[in-house]
């Protein structure tokens, strides 16, 4: 099959991809904080302690606020008191400014912005999505997946659909934000969905598999799955937790490994072209510099963030972080 072209795109085009160089937000779950540090030398600037437990971070289309959900003590599947709330945060004065209450809706996790303004997330252990008005900081709604496991999910470059992964099951659902209807199951996929990206350009959509060193790649014109990459050199490759983020020029695909330790960078244009770099323990998040010049992924296990100097396609530095860092954004 032959994969949709990948453009170069603006560093902007993507709404939900920040960039920025006024500083970096860390959610470090297992401590349970919220750290903002320098984006040049990530020295520790303002930390602040949250309920447990957070997990993602996505920021505001303006770049003014952090978002940040309160999943709950557990993992997939074992989340035995799922948590109701997303923080808010002010980016310029590096405050906590409240929540946003999504009860009934239960353990929410992967967010996201649509083409109007609203914050979607996932609301795992009620088997939806939420969206949320965040001017008034209220939800608004709610669409079924009628799926468990609803973890991780994207939006496309333009806000106008949301792809959703379920863990442990084999399909992907598809979201129109205007109609807020599951308007699709991309079926078949042989391993159990992990991590999801769009491209920024508009022309893929990245799914990770679980147990196999492999990402399918939807078209989002028809979507349906139009090619495959496999990331050669991992060896034996036990089920883990995959994570992947296309860089705001669209030229790398950077995929983590949590348990293998590794990191995958890959070229858009020529995916076999790839560079694996191993890394301290657990690796989760990516986030890209404002110069894209480096990218950059959370070690979780480890408290740590390592730094990839993609121009040399060379490790360069790690840095220091409470316990449990799994995602990151820079503003």
């Amino acid at each position: 099959m032959t994969l949709p072209p990948a453009i170069p795109t603006r560093p902007d085009a993507d709404i939900n991809h920040s960039l920025g160089t006024a500083g970096v937000v860390v959610v470090c779950k297992r401590d349970g904080f919220v750290e903002f540090r320098d984006p040049k030398n990530f020295a520790l600037r303002e930390e602040i302690k949250l309920p447990d437990f957070p997990h993602e971070v996505v920021l505001s289309p303006d770049r003014k606020k952090a978002y940040v959900s309160i999943y709950g003590n557990g993992q997939v599947g074992t989340n035995t008191e799922p948590g109701t709330r997303i923080a808010v945060f002010d980016l310029a004065t590096k405050k906590l400014e409240g929540f946003i209450e999504l009860a009934p809706f239960l353990a929410p996790h992967g967010m996201c912005f649509d083409k109007d303004g609203l914050l979607w997330a996932t609301a795992e252990s009620s088997h939806a999505l939420v969206y949320i008005d965040p001017a008034r900081g209220i939800m608004l709604g709610h669409v079924e997946t009628e799926s468990l496991r609803t973890h991780f999910m994207t939006a496309n470059a333009d806000g106008t659909k949301l792809y959703v992964p379920h863990r442990q099951l084999g399909f992907v659902s598809v979201v129109d934000t205007a109609t807020r209807q599951v308007t699709k199951r991309i079926a078949n996929f042989r391993y159990e969905c992990q991590g999801v990206c769009a491209a920024p350009d508009g022309n893929r959509i990245y799914q990770a598999a679980s147990a196999r060193p492999e990402i399918n790649v939807i078209d989002p014109k028809t979507d349906e799955v139009c090619g495959t990459i496999t990331v050669a050199g991992m060896g034996d490759f036990p089920p883990q937790l995959n994570r992947l983020r296309v860089s705001p020029d669209n030229r790398y695909l950077v995929m983590s490994f949590h348990v293998s330790r590794m990191a995958a960078v890959i070229d858009t244009a020529e995916p076999e072209r790839q560079h694996l770099f191993k890394l301290d323990k657990g690796p989760m998040g990516i986030a890209f510099a404002a110069d894209l010049g480096h990218a950059f992924v959370t070690n979780h296990d480890e408290g740590t963030i390592s730094s990839i100097d993609l121009k040399e396609m060379k490790l360069d530095d790690s840095f220091k972080t409470h316990l449990g860092p799994e995602t990151m954004a820079f503003y």
